[in-house]
């Protein structure tokens, strides 16, 4: 006992005992029945519900050591007294089971520290307790001859029950040894399951590691494909609108197709006309050579007339000097002279005559001048005529020169958009053979989350290891359990796993851009890979390859 004393006064020594004092602690306690625990706490200490009482084996050296512990009852009204005593309750159950060590009370409070602890006790039957303790000393006892003979039946029956305690004994003793070696067989068993689920532990931290290995390479991936969904938009939206541009040069190609096909006709309308004109040039021409011929002839007419004209002043000065003379001599009539008056009379029907010619003459040449004017407005209106038909032919010349122009330059553009287009197709081919390889490795990140989650499943369904002989809840083989457990918290170490839906259970989405089959994800993730794509706005090209500058270009084809 002293010895005992002696082991438990060498526990941990830093501990502060004298918070919580045991009392009424009895040397041993019978076997198999609740064993009650009395403690006083005292007014420097505060206890808390997460204080808990254990059965210590004398000589244990940390907190862990325990048997068996109970929690504390709640204490709210010890605030403001000097002390309370409490009790706390352990079942039969729990208890240990030889007869030899010694145990004692301790309280820990919920940091872990050591606030009290009672005297060593232990486990014996209350009938060998007063046997071994019965004294042996020599006394002297005067007893009459019954009293001796009562005595000896007495001790012959005790001396039986006895024996037969010591048999039951021997038979515990050796049901408690196979029990003991089938503790240590399940010690055994207990440490080869603690090896294999430490080995389960590092296995699942070597997937745990390629979880998160997989898991950064498939954020990386969705990276890579949200950029290409960028790409694709852009170069869809791009596509389009060359689309549209190619479609607008198309109409614009059209329309001067039917207008040139119109200024042909009238081209040729034009060139009859031109035909025509020069026909009428040239009869215009010959009109114009005739003119100047009749001009030429009437000039000389017309000098023939001047020089007649000057005739004509000689002769009327003559008729001047003649109507002179026939004034005088009408002044000399009072001589009858009939030679005079005849020549008289011959040069007045002369005078009359030139006087005639010369209005006729008058007359000639005022038409002459009338029909060179007439003639010479007519050749300068034939030839406005004629500048104003050759400008028109030169205009309709070159009007039909720049359609032609602009024809080939259509054709031309018409020409690059189709290379380009191409050259988009070609490239949208190579997207979609690299979104197939995606796709593939999607799928096998897929197989490796499905592989991982059946590991999972099945280190889940592994049961744990529990000893016979220990609480459930506060077994040793329990807590090495939870300190297995709770640090890495294995439940929830594959619970992004759990969140993976499965392929078989989602419907497949298509995208309506790439044409790709998608079936393990939603209609918001295929929205987000729909707008992933760089688009041409025009031809409808994906363009995720394409440089930026380039896609631009591209669209801009479009325009042109």
């Amino acid at each position: 006992m002293e010895s005992s004393t002696e082991a438990a006064a060498t526990g941990p020594t830093a501990c502060n005992f004298s918070q919580v004092v045991f009392i009424d602690t009895p040397h041993s306690y019978p076997p198999s029945t609740t064993v009650t625990c009395c403690y006083t706490l005292t007014a420097a200490f505060q206890p808390n519900p997460r204080d808990w009482v254990g059965i210590f084996k004398v000589g244990w050296s940390t907190t862990k050591d325990y048997h068996t512990f109970v929690w504390v009852e709640p204490c709210l009204d010890v605030v403001g007294q000097e002390s309370a005593t409490r009790q706390a309750f352990f079942k039969d159950y729990y208890l240990p089971k030889d007869e030899i060590e010694f145990y004692q009370f301790c309280y820990i409070d919920s940091t872990g520290q050591v606030r009290g602890a009672s005297t060593p006790f232990c486990f014996k039957n209350p009938v060998e307790q007063s046997i071994e303790s019965s004294p042996d000393d020599d006394l002297m006892v005067i007893t009459t001859q019954e009293q001796v003979e009562k005595s000896v039946r007495e001790k012959a029956e005790l001396q039986k029950k006895l024996d037969q305690i010591r048999k039951e004994n021997e038979t515990l003793k050796n049901d408690l040894q196979k029990e003991q070696q089938e503790a240590a067989s399940f010690k055994g068993q207990n440490e080869q399951k603690d090896k294999e689920m430490s080995q389960l532990v590092k296995e699942m931290d070597q997937m745990k590691e390629q979880h998160e290995n997989l898991k950064s390479l498939l954020q990386q991936q969705m990276k890579e494909t949200d950029n290409l969904k960028e790409k694709y938009n852009q170069a869809v939206m791009k596509i389009n609108q060359l689309k549209e541009e190619r479609e607008e040069l198309r109409g614009k190609v059209d329309a001067q197709s039917v207008e040139i096909s119109m200024l042909n006709s009238k081209l040729r309308e034009e060139e009859r006309e031109l035909f025509k004109m020069k026909d009428s040039i040239q009869l215009l021409q010959v009109d114009l050579q005739s003119g100047e011929k009749d001009k030429e002839r009437l000039s000389a007419e017309l000098q023939r007339l001047q020089s007649i004209g000057h005739n004509m002043d000689d002769v009327k000065r003559e008729n001047q000097e003649l109507c002179r003379r026939l004034s005088q001599q009408l002044t000399l009539q009072n001589c009858p002279d009939d030679d005079l008056r005849v020549r008289c009379q011959t040069l007045a029907s002369q005078l009359q005559d030139a006087q005639g010619k010369l209005a006729t003459e008058r007359e000639e040449n005022k038409n002459a001048k009338r029909h060179a004017e007439y003639l010479n407005e007519e050749l300068l209106q034939t030839r406005e005529q004629l500048e104003k038909m050759i400008l028109s032919c030169e205009q309709t010349e070159r009007t039909y020169g720049k359609l032609e122009l602009q024809l080939r330059e259509a054709h031309a553009a018409i020409a690059d958009k189709e290379t380009i287009i191409e050259e988009k197709e070609h490239m949208i081919r190579l997207v979609r053979h690299e979104k197939e390889e995606l796709d593939r490795d999607n799928q096998n990140l897929t197989s490796d989350i499905v592989e991982l989650r059946r590991v999972y499943a099945e280190v889940s369904a592994a049961p744990p290891a529990d000893s016979p002989h220990t609480q459930p809840d506060n077994t040793s083989a329990s807590r090495d359990w939870q300190q297995l457990e709770t640090p890495e918290q294995p439940e929830n170490l594959y619970e992004n796993i759990e969140s993976v839906p499965d392929p078989e259970e989602e419907q497949a989405l298509v995208c309506r851009h790439c044409q790709e089959c998608f079936p393990c994800i939603t209609q918001n993730e295929l929205e987000q890979h729909e707008q992933s794509h760089r688009v041409c706005p025009f031809c409808t090209m994906i363009c995720d390859n394409m440089e930026q500058s380039v896609f631009e270009d591209h669209v801009y084809g479009h325009e042109l």
